[in-house]
């Protein structure tokens, strides 16, 4: 399949302990679009998301995909390969900032275009000098940075970040906000999960609500 520029998820419903979490819900992912959702703790919102990027499964959610309609089980794979998931507090692997990146940015480019990708990214993220840092080391908001720089190079289309900016000073929130709006320019699909939808106002297309079990579009 080739890559897809819009996701649509319809009638996704999930429940827990028996009790409806989501119930029915349909949403949009587009590329180039920034969505951001929100929601009382307790709402669904991480469920949505992972459910999303094929990582919880639903009781029920139709896919239309490439205009093909898949159930999500057969979805999934191509939503594992599509989309990515990125928690508020982002696994670092072990070794520099860099090594970090490399783990993600793909291998059939040559080495040293690799390289470049990775040197761009850092520009981009402003953390070019702290490169040979211990990426376990850093500050909270400077560990999102790096799973931001991490998630532009993984390919992925259509990125699901939850409370992105959760850990981070006023600084480094500036920072991530330039950098996702060069990603949107790019083309990538953003769907940002917050308590804060004010944060995401220059970037915002769309403010969702997550509440009693459905969407609503604000």
């Amino acid at each position: 399949m080739t890559r897809p520029q819009q996701i649509h998820y319809s009638s996704l419903s999930k429940s827990w302990n028996k009790k409806p979490l989501i119930e029915s819900v349909s949403i949009t992912a587009a590329c180039g679009q920034f969505t951001v959702l929100c929601g009382e703790n307790g709402s669904g919102k991480t469920t949505l998301l992972k459910i999303m990027t094929g990582l919880v499964r639903p009781d029920g959610c139709q896919i239309l995909l490439n205009e093909e309609k898949l159930s999500w089980k057969r979805a999934r794979s191509h939503l594992i390969t599509h989309t990515l998931y990125l928690h508020q507090t982002p696994y670092m692997f072990s070794g520099s900032v860099y090594r970090n990146l490399t783990l993600s940015i793909s291998k059939s480019d040559s080495p040293a275009i690799q390289r470049k990708h990775i040197e761009e990214v850092l520009e981009m993220v402003e953390l070019d000098q702290l490169k040979h840092e211990s990426a376990k080391t850093l500050s909270g908001g400077q560990q999102q940075r790096v799973a931001l720089a991490r998630a532009s190079l993984n390919g992925s289309s259509f990125l699901f970040l939850d409370e992105p900016t959760a850990n981070m000073d006023a600084d480094s929130v500036n920072r991530a906000l330039h950098f996702m709006q060069k990603l949107k320019q790019g083309g990538t699909s953003i769907l940002v999960s917050t308590h804060s939808p004010e944060t995401f106002k220059g970037l915002m297309d769309r403010l969702l609500v997550l509440e009693d079990h459905i969407i609503h579009e604000q």
